[in-house]
């Protein structure tokens, strides 16, 4: 991959991930000044089981496109791409047991869905099999198209979510409008694919499919248990705190996505390479490449990260109105995650084959979070959780850390630039303090201090990093190609 090629492609990614993610958040803004807080926590409980479940279903088959579509030849890609999509919609089919499932446990958590979970199970069998189609996409050089499927299912869903909500219509006909995305999302898909994948295809070697679950389903256990660890908090407070505090905590406990899209758009553009590099052992490129990826994404995810722990309470209040201004303080902590969000550090792990290691961490993580979660949400509360999922992964991340250090037989210093990470993180540290200082002095609304404090921030780092070479000049024309 060319030195231009990598942001541009990335770039590409992330503006449509971007684009997705303030859409999906203006469907939050949308539904919290419109529904009660009740109808909002129970829409997103429902919203949550079917996230667990499609998170459960999938088994890490979309992932395993990048790894897969290198060693197949070309012209079996087409037939390859059609097996991982019919796999798939048979998992649907199971997974379509576990939500009838959930609408029969879910009032043991004090929710009533009253069959609300029923229309969701159709909505699996219609999304489930199209999840692979962003990654085949960009895995043959067609990231404008991957872009676009996922712009246009983010507007979608955004429609089917609030027009309802708009017109005053009850909870069951905004969760049934949701087949409406699935059908749009599932045709969409469907002519992408067969206008990249025209005619036959050669037919693949015996035995794929199962050569594929073999390495797909270590990453798929991880990210079943990712999944979980995003909603296992979420599943606490539920449990132990009422539905009204369940609500104001779903709008503060997340990270920020734009953030750590970032990294995942770059290694998701960087894959088919490290994969290459793997192969043909070529370590020390693989490694090179490895960490200039997470230099770009420092110099942009540190300070993002320091300025939203500066505005923490105006971006909050801002998106959702005051009456949610609580959720500042676990969105405070969540974004303390953040910190680390400077690599897509599985995808290392995934072009290595070291998939098992994957679910190792995965299971620390989950481990972690739901020792810690539980007596941490008696001792304080709606803080509890938060700092539960905090301290989990960081736990999770030295480990990471440690296992790709003796896969490949390198240094910590190879495989982490913790020395250039500090010096970043302390210039945005640095930056906010005047800022901060100088908000206790200047009174204004909270949407005029949102505004000035980000301007205000971002231009004192940017000065700072420059002066300090930090952010250099070939830095700027990766972060200009990146935009364009």
């Amino acid at each position: 991959m060319t030195s231009s090629e990598l942001p541009r492609k990335a770039g590409i990614i992330v503006l449509s991930r971007t684009i997705t993610v303030i859409v999906q958040m203006s469907s939050m803004v949308v539904l919290t000044r419109i529904l009660s807080k009740e109808e909002f926590g129970l829409l997103t409980f429902l919203l949550m089981l079917y996230t667990s479940v499609m998170t459960v279903a999938h088994l890490g088959l979309p992932e395993s496109i990048f790894y897969f579509f290198e060693k197949v030849a070309p012209a079996s890609r087409r037939n390859f791409a059609l097996m991982t999509g019919r796999t798939l919609f048979r998992l649907s089919l199971g997974a379509s047991l576990f939500l009838l499932a959930f609408n029969f446990i879910s009032p043991y958590w004090g929710f009533e869905t009253h069959g609300l979970v029923l229309p969701l199970i159709l909505l699996v069998v219609l999304e489930l099999p199209t999840l692979p189609m962003p990654n085949i996409l960009i895995a043959i050089d067609r990231a404008k198209q991957a872009a676009w499927l996922n712009i246009i299912s983010s507007l979608v869903q955004f429609s089917v979510l609030t027009v309802p909500a708009l017109l005053n219509q009850p909870l069951r006909i905004i969760v049934f409008a949701l087949l409406g995305y699935g059908c749009i999302r599932l045709a969409i898909s469907a002519f992408l694919f067969f206008k990249n994948f025209p005619g036959q295809a050669e037919k693949l070697p015996k035995g794929m499919v199962g050569e594929q679950l073999r390495y797909s389903i270590p990453v798929g256990l991880a990210q079943i248990l990712w999944g979980l660890n995003r909603q296992i908090d979420k599943y606490i407070v539920a449990a132990f705190l009422p539905v009204t505090v369940y609500a104001v905590y779903v709008v503060g406990s997340w990270e920020i996505p734009i953030i750590p899209t970032i990294a995942y758009s770059v290694a998701s553009v960087m894959m088919p390479s490290l994969v290459n590099h793997f192969l043909n052992q070529e370590k020390t490129q693989l490694l090179a490449l490895w960490r200039q990826a997470i230099h770009k994404v420092s110099v942009l995810v540190l300070p993002l990260t320091v300025l939203l722990l500066l505005v923490a309470e105006e971006f909050i209040a801002v998106l959702f109105s005051e009456s949610y201004i609580a959720a500042a303080l676990p969105f405070r902590i969540y974004t303390l995650i953040l910190l680390h969000r400077v690599a897509a550090y599985t995808s290392l792990l995934k072009a290595i084959d070291e998939t098992r290691t994957i679910t190792f961490s995965a299971i620390l993580l989950l481990g972690s979070n739901i020792l810690l979660s539980i007596p941490l949400v008696m001792i304080m509360g709606i803080a509890g959780p938060p700092t539960a999922t905090l301290l989990a992964n960081l736990i999770s991340w030295i480990y990471i850390l440690t296992r790709i250090k003796k896969a490949l037989n390198v240094g910590f210093r190879d495989v982490f630039p913790f020395r250039f990470y500090s010096r970043v993180l302390g210039t945005a540290i640095l930056t906010a303090i005047p800022v901060y200082l100088l908000s206790s002095v200047i009174q204004s609304t909270l949407l005029v201090a949102l505004v000035w404090k980000s301007a205000a921030y971002l231009a004192a780092y940017a000065l700072a990093a420059t002066a300090l070479g930090i952010v250099k000049k070939e830095d700027w024309r990766f972060l200009l190609r990146f935009l364009r």
